[in-house]
C-alpha cells in the first residue's frame, strides 16, 4: 500500500484529459447530408445540437464523479495513514505495558520467595 500511495500524483490525473480534449465532431453546418426537406434538415440539426449538449452534460457528470472519487481516494489514504500511525503508537504502548507487567511479576515472584 505504501508504494501505491507514494506513486500517486498530487492532483487529479483526469483533469488534463478533460481540459485538453479535442472535439470529436465537426460542428460546421455542412457536416451532415441534406435529406431534401428543410423541415427534416432542421430536425436533424436540432437533434444533433441536442445530442451534443447531452453528451457535454454527460462528460461534465463524469468529470464531477471522477473528481469526487479522487477526493475520496485522497481522504481515505490520509485516514488510513492516520490509523496506521495510531496503531503503531498503540502497539508500542502495549509492548511497554507487557514489559512492565513482566517486570512486576518477577518482582512479585522474588518478594513471594523472600517471604517464604
Amino acid at each position: 500500500m505504501a508504494g501505491f500511495v507514494n506513486n500517486l500524483p498530487f492532483e487529479n490525473p483526469n483533469s488534463e484529459f478533460f481540459n485538453n480534449r479535442v472535439p470529436l465532431v465537426n460542428l460546421s453546418p455542412t457536416s451532415y447530408k441534406s435529406s431534401g426537406s428543410p423541415e427534416d434538415d432542421e430536425r436533424k440539426r436540432r437533434r444533433k445540437v441536442s445530442n451534443r449538449e447531452s453528451a457535454r452534460r454527460s462528460r461534465m457528470r463524469k468529470r464531477r464523479h471522477m473528481d469526487e472519487l479522487w477526493s475520496m481516494l485522497v481522504h481515505l489514504i490520509n485516514e488510513n495513514k492516520c490509523l496506521v500511525d495510531e496503531l503503531s503508537r498503540t502497539s508500542e504502548g502495549y509492548e511497554k505495558v507487557v514489559e512492565e507487567n513482566t517486570k512486576l511479576r518477577q518482582e512479585n515472584s522474588v518478594g513471594t520467595q523472600f517471604l517464604q
